[in-house]
């Protein structure tokens, strides 16, 4: 399947399954990770994921509590 095949089929398992599964969080993933990296990127990462049997991931630095500044990175892997 190439990367944007496997990205729909997330986003229809999300849809199928509804609010509060494990599709719907991973299909929003995969959405929050298409704004960031866009298409090119998320879809070359999905078809990795797939041969290798992992899953997309966002993570992000945590805000500084004292000077209350944004996360300042995104890491997609």
């Amino acid at each position: 399947m190439t990367g944007k095949e496997l990205f729909d089929r997330y986003q229809l398992a999300a849809l199928a399954k509804g609010l509060g599964s494990q599709e719907f969080h991973y299909g929003n993933i995969l959405y929050q990770a298409l704004k960031i990296e866009g298409e090119e990127k998320v879809f070359q990462l999905l078809e990795a994921a797939e041969k290798s049997g992992k899953r997309i991931v966002l993570s992000y630095s945590a805000a500084n509590q004292i000077n209350l500044i944004e996360p300042d990175i995104a890491i997609i892997g």
